[in-house]
């Protein structure tokens, strides 16, 4: 068996480890803090955590439209019964992972590693200092929150998103900096469990790559909330003595108090510290340079997930892990971009999967759109979830689906079957005879597709 070193144990680096185990590698995965990296200790599954424990609050406040009475003035939130669920599927959901590494014959060292030649490493533990020398390496160190020049994080006002999830108390204010992904998410978790929230976002919408359309939903929502949303707004000044935020709205100077502030700008690659210069792996802050089957400059050196840049998501991650993996086991597999789900927690949640509508119009010109309201779906009425709508975006020659887009209940579960569509390169002239079982929300999925050929029925 040929030696080889995983940096990084998130989603990235455990499933390359994996990958390349279950191919007859022989592999060592060193990791600095807890297996699972980012998703799974510090951002996706606590947030979905969080997220879950609001919208359960948000559904019990609404009971007596399910024609149940319930003494609501005595539904309270125990945020350290919240914590306490949060952090028991973090720590099940990491046992599994090491059960895998176990499973697999992984060897695991906890350690921070850096390249000494390129088939050596230097994997520091306290105080240890260990060489390990393999035949290949795959980079997955992952990524952090990214701060603002002028207010770098001080842990006890100015916050980023893993120091978010985990505050002592709700609070009674909070300040977001960045109207993104990460922002629009604990935005939604607190709103919801009573916080005042103000959302300062310097593009001219939220979710800046989303639909403006479908974005504007979730703003109305969150408004509805009690959330202040400032876009197009520029951040001038952070005060922590006074707890005080300065920004600049339509050339108007505001000023605003609040318990945290929330920086949510984005996550920068971890480039640093890997001893990349030391072995002439191209890189930039921008993350390592990759080919499409996630090798770097130098073949037996390998990088994916976070790190490189590009898409950062967990399921991407997985993907060119597995990619990364499987072609230094001699595999040829290189990754598809097409069809990656974007999937956005927020209530309502959003998920889109290809071209927005201004993107597809910029590059096909007379597209075809079709959308359905979720005001017209039985199931969505049901269960009191009608705010939202499913709008298709279909290129005018083969009537291609190259975009789908969902705001409403459920949509990160639905967005599935608008990634299969895009990745079977599925054409609307397919999906019409497509049954869409009744009641469903994918009722409106199907509505949206024939809208967009002309034959909606139920619009």
């Amino acid at each position: 068996m040929k030696p080889l070193v995983v940096i990084g144990g998130g989603p990235a680096g455990y499933v390359a480890a994996i990958t390349a185990a279950r191919q007859g590698k022989q592999v060592t995965l060193i990791e600095q803090k807890d297996l699972g990296g980012t998703c799974l200790n510090e951002g996706c599954m606590p947030t979905k955590s969080l997220l879950a424990s609001a919208e359960a609050y948000e559904k019990i406040k609404q009971a007596e439209q399910f024609g149940i009475n319930l003494p609501l003035e005595q539904v309270k939130i125990n945020w350290d019964g919240v914590q306490h669920h949060k952090t028991t599927i973090v720590k099940n959901l990491v046992k599994g992972i090491s059960y895998l590494m176990k499973k697999n014959s992984i060897k695991v060292i906890k350690g921070e590693a850096s390249f000494l030649t390129n088939h050596c490493l230097a994997v520091r533990n306290e105080n240890h200092v260990e060489e390990i020398e393999a035949e290949q390496f795959i980079i997955a160190a992952g990524s952090e929150p990214a701060s603002l020049p002028f207010a770098p994080f001080d842990g006890k006002w100015i916050i980023h998103s893993k120091q978010a999830m985990s505050l002592p108390a709700i609070p009674s204010s909070l300040l977001i900096v960045g109207g993104g992904v990460i922002g629009c998410e604990f935005a939604s978790i607190y709103s919801q469990m009573g916080t005042k929230v103000t959302i300062v976002e310097a593009a001219d919408q939220l979710l800046p790559g989303e639909d403006a359309d479908i974005a504007f939903t979730l703003q109305e929502e969150l408004e509805k909330k009690g959330v202040a949303i400032y876009t197009s707004s520029s951040l001038t000044e952070m005060q922590p003595k006074d707890k005080t935020a300065l920004f600049k709205h339509k050339e108007e100077l505001h000023e605003l108090q609040a318990e945290y502030a929330l920086i949510s700008i984005g996550r920068k690659p971890r480039v640093l510290g890997l001893g990349l210069e030391q072995v002439g792996v191209h890189f930039s802050k921008q993350g390592i340079d990759v080919n499409e089957h996630m090798q770097t400059n130098i073949p037996n050196i390998y990088a994916c997930g976070d790190v490189v840049g590009g898409i950062q998501l967990a399921h991407v991650a997985f993907h060119e892990g597995t990619v990364a993996a499987l072609h230094a086991c001699g595999k040829d597999k290189s990754v598809n971009y097409r069809a990656v789900p974007r999937c956005i927690y927020t209530h309502p949640e959003i998920a889109s999967v290809g071209m927005t509508e201004k993107q597809a119009r910029s590059e096909y010109g007379d597209i075809r759109v079709g959308e359905f309201s979720f005001t017209a779906n039985g199931k969505a009425m049901i269960a009191n979830e009608s705010v939202g709508k499913v709008k298709v975006i279909v290129e005018p020659q083969f009537n291609e689906i190259i975009g789908l887009s969902i705001v409403g209940s459920y949509a990160t579960e639905l967005i599935g079957q608008g990634t299969i569509m895009m990745h079977g390169e599925l054409t609307t002239d397919i999906m019409e005879d497509f049954i869409a079982a009744h009641p469903t929300l994918s009722e409106a999925i199907h509505e949206a597709l024939l809208q967009s050929a002309g034959q909606a029925v139920h619009s």
